[in-house]
């Protein structure tokens, strides 16, 4: 639902206020936030979930024999973070609760961490296998990658910013 949420909410902004270049919208790429909230907190039980908001998002149309070309792209985007949760445990540092955990959730800084390279494999994965899946052209374009990079990262800081600010009061009431 949070996936689906950020889904609309981006798509809303681009279609409305898109300017001339028309990929300007993935400067600020808003699901990746729900990748990343929801695999951290809820672990790999969000991965079905997010997988199926992925291919709603961009109006997955079953029916259609060329919608199959985004399915290979959203598995690889929805698993660029426990990809990046696997990477970090290999060098042992395993996401927790707790404030001895090398990784908590309740710390921004391991978010931003967690972002940061599950945005890297999320940028390079997706482009390498959309130019694989390419009829028309084979080439990972170094720009798009960036691109989609800056993205992940910008949007993730923008829906963790909102959220931070909507859930303070929340929060304070509750403690």
């Amino acid at each position: 639902m949070f996936s689906s949420a950020l889904w609309i909410i981006w798509s809303f902004f681009i279609l409305n206020f898109e300017g001339s270049p028309n990929w300007l919208g993935s400067f600020f790429y808003l699901p990746h936030a729900a990748r990343v909230v929801c695999i951290v907190y809820f672990g790999w039980r969000a991965i079905p979930a997010l997988f199926f908001a992925e291919l709603w998002g961009p109006s997955f149309d079953i029916f259609v024999l060329s919608s199959f070309v985004n399915i290979v792209p959203s598995i690889l985007s929805v698993l660029s973070v426990p990809l990046a949760l696997q990477t970090l445990s290999v060098f042992d540092f395993h996401l927790g609760n707790t404030k001895e955990s090398p990784l908590n959730k309740r710390n921004y800084k391991h978010i931003a961490l967690i972002t940061l390279i599950s945005a890297i494999y999320n940028s390079l994965l997706v482009n390498l296998a959309v130019s694989n899946l390419s009829l028309s052209s084979r080439e990972v374009v170094i720009d798009q990658v960036l691109r989609f990079f800056i993205g992940d990262i910008l949007g993730t800081a923008v829906v963790l910013v909102t959220l931070a600010f909507m859930l303070n009061p929340i929060l304070r009431k509750q403690s």
